[in-house]
């Protein structure tokens, strides 16, 4: 995730040089019209393209503005920067050192937690705060009960029922801290505001989007049909040949 970020502050030309190396290994059909090749390559390279496209519009200049009471307004960046700064200051630190008290091969554990807990993480709390408009305090258990039933869960049987409510509860304790104390900037953000920077935050910290069907349907899409225009129409449509779960019943795939 910090590696996107970090794209973000850097000059356009880097960003340009990014989508030039990902677009250089699309595979293309022989005949003509060219079509994309339906293959797991040019999917990753196509959900490369589109964390480019949030890098960018991340990086565009906003306009200044102030809230209610004349405190700055968040930019895009500082929104989807908050948390992760937030949660780094106590809750990671909280969860690593909880996980060598609580089980007997904390390596193991951390080894599954890399296979896309943390996406998972992320998407839980869209799902849960898009469901829980009020009652934010039964959040947790809908976040734990959406990262059990993760279809990737099988793959990480040392992530525990007891592994993942460890995580959850630490991560929430740390949104609350961060919205209600020690970052302004959370406060100053709206619901939809909020969770478009959680949705952008799963993208840039799955370590594969194309092989991850919770962060193509809860992240990636939202984001394409977000007003500010985040994804390009060029990445939208190569998504949409690729993928059939990114299709909506209006969708017709491309034809060259």
């Amino acid at each position: 995730m910090q590696g996107w970020l970090d794209h973000v502050d850097q000059d356009h030309l880097v960003r340009h040089r990014e989508r030039k190396r990902f677009e250089s290994k699309l595979a293309w059909t022989e005949h003509r019209p060219q079509r994309l090749e339906q293959t797991r390559g040019n999917q990753e390279v196509t959900t490369g393209l589109a964390r480019v496209d949030i890098a960018d519009w991340l990086a565009a200049p906003s306009p200044p503005a102030a809230s209610e009471d004349g405190e700055p307004y968040p930019t895009p960046a500082e929104q989807v920067t908050a948390l992760p700064k937030a949660m780094t200051r106590g809750a990671w630190r909280e969860i690593v050192t909880e996980l060598d008290r609580a089980t007997p091969d904390a390596t193991s554990v951390k080894h599954d937690l890399t296979n896309h807990v943390w996406c998972d993480l992320f998407i839980g709390l869209v799902q849960a705060i898009e469901m829980t408009q009020r009652g934010f305090d039964s959040i947790p258990n809908k976040v734990k009960d959406l990262i059990l039933g993760s279809a990737l869960q099988n793959d990480r049987p040392h992530v525990t029922e007891a592994v993942v409510g460890l995580i959850v509860d630490k991560a929430w304790h740390g949104i609350q801290a961060a919205a209600f104390a020690g970052a302004p900037l959370l406060d100053l953000i709206s619901n939809e505001e909020a969770l478009r920077a959680l949705r952008i935050l799963a993208v840039f910290i799955c370590p594969a989007p194309a092989q991850h069907a919770a962060v193509r349907q809860h992240a990636l899409k939202p984001l394409r049909e977000d007003a500010t225009r985040i994804l390009t129409d060029q990445t939208k449509t190569r998504l949409a040949e690729l993928f059939t779960d990114w299709r909506s019943d209006n969708d017709v795939p491309p034809s060259g």
